[in-house]
């Protein structure tokens, strides 16, 4: 007998089958394609200016609208919106009557706090020096605990909205008389947080006022903060940035973790710190080729022969982090 008997009939495949085999699946995929893109036009048929105009109208969903608002301003096809002058002390005032509602009932209700917040972010990201004396309310307003995310909130966008202002040609600055003067109480704060995100806003504006504030916070007791202020003194070529950069990269000060689910987030705050160090010590090398960098060049030594346990033990990424210290010293040696 012929092996050939052996096997089955070859029959064409049924109708079914192949409904089964690429129709549906088809099907599924379309579908999934147009959930897709009908949730794609729901997020973005609303336009900037109707967002604004709905924080004025409405109750409901405020903050929303303000989040959405914020993020709309960020894309670069609203550009031009972004040096509306009008639609930015529109909504200006808007955030001028909520810090003001603060005082009434609910003021501190997480809504409310959370639509401060986000009516912050958005004007950060305008090209209107106008907003900053709103800004400033909002970040020296603290009358409830709750409120100090609308106060971070506040100078983080003061931050941006100085920067946006230096990329315009011709390049604008801030008014600086009030703006120092609000700087200097928000870097003497008692809020850990609020100092560390005042450092990198003085930084990103960078006058000699700014500066003489960083040299003070330099040597904070809240690490963030003085991390943030080496970081900003060391970009602007400032050698008392030195100390603290060389504490940045010294592993043996990096606390570990014991709790198994932080592992990982403690792992990458402690890695970007030293990255961070390490890319202020070479633009400190290059703005000011006069400074002294001895302890960060010991220091980039001494994390570059840490064996990889010690450094996993300190919750730090041996391979990226000992990697990058051996080309920042082999960088700042070669300026010599």
């Amino acid at each position: 007998m012929r092996g050939d008997d052996l096997l089955p009939p070859v029959e064409p495949p049924s109708a079914t089958f192949i409904l089964q085999l690429f129709v549906v699946p088809a099907l599924i995929v379309l579908i999934v394609v147009g959930v897709w893109l009908s949730f794609s036009w729901l997020v973005h048929r609303s336009q900037p200016k109707d967002l604004i105009q709905g924080l004025e109208s409405s109750r409901i969903a405020r903050w929303q609208r303000a989040s959405e608002l914020a993020d709309m301003l960020r894309n670069e096809r609203n550009e031009q919106l972004k040096t509306d002058k009008s639609a930015a002390l529109q909504l200006a005032e808007i955030l001028d009557r909520e810090i003001d509602r603060g005082n009434d009932e609910g003021g501190m209700e997480n809504e409310s706090v959370t639509l401060r917040y986000f009516l912050c972010r958005a004007l950060g990201e305008f090209h209107v020096p106008d907003v900053l004396p709103v800004l400033l309310k909002a970040a020296t307003t603290n009358r409830d605990p709750r409120e100090q995310v609308v106060r971070q909130g506040a100078v983080e966008a003061i931050a941006v909205l100085s920067f946006n202002l230096q990329q315009l040609d011709p390049p604008q600055e801030l008014p600086s008389a009030d703006l120092d003067k609000t700087l200097a109480q928000l870097a003497a704060d008692d809020n850990d947080s609020i100092r560390s995100v005042t450092a990198y806003t003085l930084g990103r504006i960078g006058t000699p006022a700014n500066l003489a504030q960083l040299e003070i916070l330099v040597d904070d007791p809240h690490a963030d903060t003085r991390y943030n202020a080496a970081v900003a003194l060391a970009h602007h070529g400032n050698a008392k940035a030195v100390d603290t950069l060389a504490e940045m990269l010294d592993y043996t000060e990096m606390s570990s973790v014991r709790e198994e689910e932080e592992r990982s987030d403690q792992m990458m705050k402690h890695t970007l710190i030293m990255s961070n160090a390490m890319d202020a010590a070479r633009e400190l090398a290059r703005k000011n080729p006069d400074a002294d960098l001895t302890e960060i060049t010991t220091a980039l030594e001494k994390l570059a022969a840490a064996d990889e346990a010690t450094l996993q033990e300190t919750m730090i990424n041996p391979r990226r982090v000992s990697t990058a210290a051996e080309h920042t010293l082999k960088d700042l040696q070669q300026r010599d």
